[in-house]
């Protein structure tokens, strides 16, 4: 006798147990989804942070659709279609959007390859002019106004006794 009875308390205290973690798991389910969406009413928020009516209201939209047994994907597709691709927290990756997210980083690696080949170029260049065959007759020439500037140096540094 105390052995059923025993076993009854066991699976009931269970069962008590599974119902009461299948209600937060639930809730969960709703911010989840929620994650994925910003509020529409201009406060930037995740919709699962946001505290305001407006957001209550969608939440709500999303939580029916659970109690209609959709799943996260179909919810999505559902709050694209009634409320606009707008609300979405992160783009998704296709077409335009997907462009848009890899463009910068198609450039910035253009730029890296381009900028490597353009320094590798002028330090060859330059092991070039150092690697001559001991003439010192390529020296550069210089122009007029180099040549100005070096007398006006000269005379300043007569002047002060250098």
């Amino acid at each position: 006798m105390r052995r059923k009875r025993f076993l009854v308390n066991t699976v009931i205290a269970v069962i008590l147990l599974l119902e009461a973690f299948a209600l937060p798991a639930m809730a969960l389910e709703v911010n989840d989804v929620a994650g994925e969406f910003i509020c529409n009413c201009g406060c930037n928020k995740l919709l699962s942070a946001c505290e305001m009516k407006c957001g209550d209201r969608l939440r709500g939209f999303i939580r029916e659709q659970i109690d209609k047994g959709l799943g996260k994907e179909q919810i999505i597709q559902f709050m694209k279609v009634n409320f606009s691709e707008a609300l979405l927290a992160a783009p998704e990756k296709k077409g335009f959007n997907l462009m848009a997210w890899l463009t910068p980083f198609a450039f910035v690696a253009v730029g890296a390859v381009i900028t490597r080949k353009v320094v590798a170029s002028w330090v060859s260049k330059r092991r070039d002019d150092d690697d001559g065959d001991g003439d010192d007759e390529k020296k550069p020439t210089r122009s007029k106004v180099d040549k100005k500037y070096d007398n006006k140096v000269e005379e300043e540094l007569k002047d002060y006794g250098w």
